[in-house]
């Protein structure tokens, strides 16, 4: 996904990564339709007797209306789309950074009042921590994962000729025994590089992990399994209410439902009797173009300069709403699944920092012992009130 300065006109008209307008098929298409302009005026020019021409424009504008009207459409979809799969996305990290926060924190004050009383119960709770946080990272890969690899990507990644229903592609992935996505270590990760096929995390899967995800046929709920089965396994050591506790559930099964929802658009495509139906209406509106813009304007510069912009008008519209339909994947418009995982592994790390919890220990929440005067930082003291002052 790019993103852009829009403050700079002509800089922008000339940006070539991420434009539709500047791609090989949308230039030779609408040079295509000003050459064949450009015969249409010659033949007008030589007066030759089967030069079309059109004695009404009704037919060629109701054409055009219509076909203008399903592209509109289809765009407007096609950005619905691609703005819910970037809310689901924001909202499933969002709620899955806050069910291992709440765990993080629930988990840190038992291990605070139990270091000296009960230090087996204080490591029990630190491993937990240790296996969430591997567990976390490894589902967030999984999930983005599946995303990328979504129905609608394998379909443009075998570049299929016909039309395949959800069933064959199951089938297909099943018998490639597909595995599991590029991962690498957080330490040995270079965060400069601006891009990477791999997904970050804290530790591989052993052999064991392994084995279970790839006879799994789902593997982002063997995963989430794996999590909900170690949050339970540790409620009993922490000392926090259970119905408290419950809103890690909570949260968890919200993020799930964000990647759900997300789900649905990176393996729905958009409906194929639209897009083929529209495809067929853009065809015949294009091979019509130069017949009317040449009866319209009868110039030999300014009619085929207008088939082309009014070619590439319409194709290009149609060609963004094919960029926005399929918002997952490794395109350069696609929305990046790599960095918004680095992000939340990133907030995984920052919230287990030894240096922060060392920090939350502290009485005085990281302010100077030595400065205990609340009036000393700033903060306003009011009097207490009397008591004859005090209204009941």
């Amino acid at each position: 996904m790019l993103l852009y300065y829009n403050k700079s006109f002509f800089w922008l008209l000339l940006e070539l990564r991420g434009s539709v307008f500047y791609r090989l098929d949308s230039v030779f298409g609408g040079l295509f339709i000003a050459a064949l302009g450009g015969v249409v005026q010659y033949m007008h020019d030589t007066d030759w007797e089967y030069a079309p021409r059109i004695h009404h424009h009704y037919a060629f504008q109701a054409l055009g209306a219509g076909v203008t009207f399903a592209i509109v459409f289809r765009t407007q979809l096609a950005w619905n789309r691609y703005w819910e799969a970037v809310t689901q996305l924001h909202f499933m990290y969002s709620k899955l950074a806050d069910a291992f926060s709440q765990f993080q924190a629930f988990s840190e004050v038992t291990r605070k009042n139990v270091q000296e009383k009960d230090p087996a119960k204080a490591d029990r709770i630190r491993l937990k921590q240790w296996r969430l946080k591997i567990n976390y990272a490894l589902l967030s890969t999984v999930a983005a994962d599946r995303l990328t690899t979504g129905d609608t990507q394998r379909m443009e990644a075998v570049k299929s000729k016909g039309v395949r229903t959800r069933n064959t592609l199951r089938v297909n992935k099943e018998t490639q025994d597909c595995g599991l996505p590029k991962m690498r270590l957080r330490n040995d990760h270079n965060r400069e590089e601006s891009k990477t096929d791999a997904y970050v995390v804290f530790e591989l899967p052993s052999a064991e992990q392994t084995q279970l995800l790839m006879a799994s046929k789902d593997i982002i709920t063997t995963v989430m399994y794996w999590i909900v089965w170690d949050l339970a396994d540790c409620m009993k050591d922490i000392d926090i209410a259970p119905p408290i506790q419950s809103r890690m559930y909570q949260e968890l099964s919200n993020g799930m439902l964000g990647f759900n929802n997300c789900l649905k658009i990176a393996d729905v495509p958009f409906p194929l009797p639209f897009a083929q139906l529209l495809g067929l209406l853009l065809v015949a509106f294009s091979c019509f173009i130069p017949v009317y813009v040449i009866n319209f304007t009868g110039n030999a510069v300014a009619g085929p300069i207008l088939c082309f912009f009014l070619f590439e008008s319409l194709w290009c519209l149609n060609e963004v709403a094919k960029e926005l339909e399929n918002p997952f994947g490794q395109d350069i418009n696609d929305i990046s699944l790599t960095d918004f995982h680095m992000r939340f592994v990133d907030c995984l790390q920052d919230v287990s920092a030894d240096d922060q919890t060392g920090m939350l220990k502290n009485p005085f929440l990281g302010i100077d012992p030595g400065r205990q005067d609340p009036g000393q930082h700033g903060i306003e003291v009011l009097p207490e009130p009397e008591v004859n002052d005090v209204k009941i």
